[in-house]
């Protein structure tokens, strides 16, 4: 097994899995807690409202020494010793329904490769760090699997950091495009793709229909006709009452990576861009003229009182806000509620973009059989596996032809979600200083909620990130 270097695993991976170990979203993982300044935050996509698995086993506690320790895996199908081929596979756990889908089609790749099989092991997410310690434990020990599970904003430092192999070998162009372009953004780094996902996400424009409706105030009903940024403040003025705002950001996930997740399309829908395109520089970026009219008009929001800076949990679902910017799982919770909701696309200054971004699979430097674990990862991001992930836990499918066979998108609310996916979405930067750069968007961001001097606070942030930056040039 490959030994990765100390002063790799303390210096940069460490930050990864630091900001990794707060938790996710309401779905793949935990919103992430508010973190310090010199803290990193980590990725928040995930599935809709998961449950708690009762079937897997595991260890929540960092392993030691040559061990780390995971959650059994139950599968159907037995090795028989004859394979050519076993290769170690890390899946992360958040749900039964999502882990399940994972074990039916890992159980039809054993039936249908003679040659290869794959030994599944769940890393337990609690939504603190049992995942990435475990990761951690491995990359100390040098023993971690030929393929795992990560998380998509965090591919660029696994890549920068050789813990991940590019996989372009492996994969042909035919395959690739039958992925939605953010899927294959999210997995490339310095123009070699190392990740693939089976499943997508969106943050979406929900609205309490019978709100708009006393209002009298139309909604958008597909992407042609989603509301300018103009049309947004308006309407979340007319909708602002004595009993309820006009708009909910979540802003009670704290400052993490919710708020770049979420926030991000304000300012590539103005003409900005966070970081420059190759990921090296960010001054003249996030303190851009367009970025900085992004972070005016999110000040304005909440100057005008459309937006609460500290919402209750449930303010949306309980009618207590008008309208949300908020992710998939959004619809259950209202939905259990018993809410009268709709879906509008993501607003747009210019031009129209939407978040996007979930857990991926990479193959790690570990494995002696690259060409095999690459195989297995196509399998696992195939038309038939995006569909059964997607039924399982009502996210979007990475596979755009999956989409034909869903009819859950076939028509509103959820096409909506389907027209953002194919069409506008974009993934967060390719660079392994993601860390430190999400919590600086995060913290400008919070700055602009909360009526201070965004712009000496994003030229703040850019030092930082300058100071990351400048560690992966040496």
């Amino acid at each position: 097994m490959k030994k990765f270097p100390a002063f790799i695993v303390s210096s940069t991976l460490l930050v990864i899995l630091a900001a990794c170990a707060e938790g996710g979203d309401d779905g793949e993982e935990a919103l992430p807690e508010e973190p310090a300044a010199s803290e990193e935050t980590e990725d928040t996509e995930g599935t809709a409202e998961p449950e708690e698995s009762e079937d897997s086993e595991g260890n929540e506690e960092e392993g030691s020494g040559d061990e780390v320790e995971t959650g059994a895996v139950d599968t159907d199908t037995e090795a028989t010793g004859d394979e050519e081929t076993v290769l170690e596979f890390w899946i992360h756990q958040t749900g039964e329904e999502e882990t399940e889908a994972y074990i039916e089609r890992i159980d039809a790749f054993n039936e249908e490769h003679d040659d290869i099989y794959v030994d599944a092991e769940v890393i337990i997410d609690d939504g603190a760090s049992a995942y990435s310690d475990s990761i951690n434990a491995a990359l100390v020990a040098g023993n971690l699997p030929d393929i795992m599970a990560v998380d998509g904003p965090y591919v660029a430092a696994f890549a920068e950091s050789d813990v991940l192999q590019p996989i372009d070998d492996y994969i042909d162009d035919e395959t690739i495009d039958g992925y939605v372009d953010s899927i294959i953004q999210q997995g490339t780094y310095q123009d070699e793709l190392y990740s693939l996902g089976s499943m997508e996400a969106s943050v979406l424009l929900y609205y309490n229909k019978d709100l708009l409706e006393e209002h009298g105030i139309e909604p958008a009903h597909s992407l042609d006709e989603a509301w300018t940024w103009k049309e947004l403040h308006e309407n979340a003025q007319e909708l602002t009452t004595e009993d309820y705002y006009g708009l909910n950001l979540f802003m009670n996930e704290g400052v993490g990576e919710w708020l770049t997740f979420m926030g991000a399309p304000f300012i590539w829908s103005n003409g900005g861009e966070l970081i420059s395109e190759d990921g090296t520089e960010v001054e003249g970026y996030l303190n851009a003229e367009e970025s900085l009219e992004a972070f005016e008009y999110i000040q304005t929001l909440f100057e005008d009182g459309v937006v609460s800076e500290s919402p209750p949990e449930t303010q949306f679902q309980e009618g207590e806000a008008a309208m949300a910017l908020g992710g998939p799982w959004v619809g259950g919770m209202a939905d259990d509620a018993g809410l009268n909701w709709g879906i509008m696309p993501y607003p747009y200054a210019d031009e129209k973009y939407s978040p996007s971004g979930s857990m991926a699979y990479g193959v790690t430097s570990n494995s002696e059989h690259p060409e095999e674990a690459a195989e297995l990862m196509k399998w696992m991001t195939n038309k038939e596996s995006t569909i059964r992930v997607a039924e399982a836990t009502g996210m979007p499918p990475a596979q755009e032809a999956a989409f034909e066979e869903l009819d859950r998108f076939d028509d509103l609310p959820w096409s909506i979600m389907e027209e953002q996916v194919v069409e506008t979405a974009k993934a967060r930067p390719s660079t392994p200083a993601y860390p430190v750069l999400t919590d600086a968007f995060a913290e400008t961001f919070h700055a602009a909620a909360l009526g201070e001097d965004y712009e000496s606070v994003a030229n703040q942030q850019i030092q930082r990130v300058e100071r990351e930056l400048r560690r992966f040039q040496d």
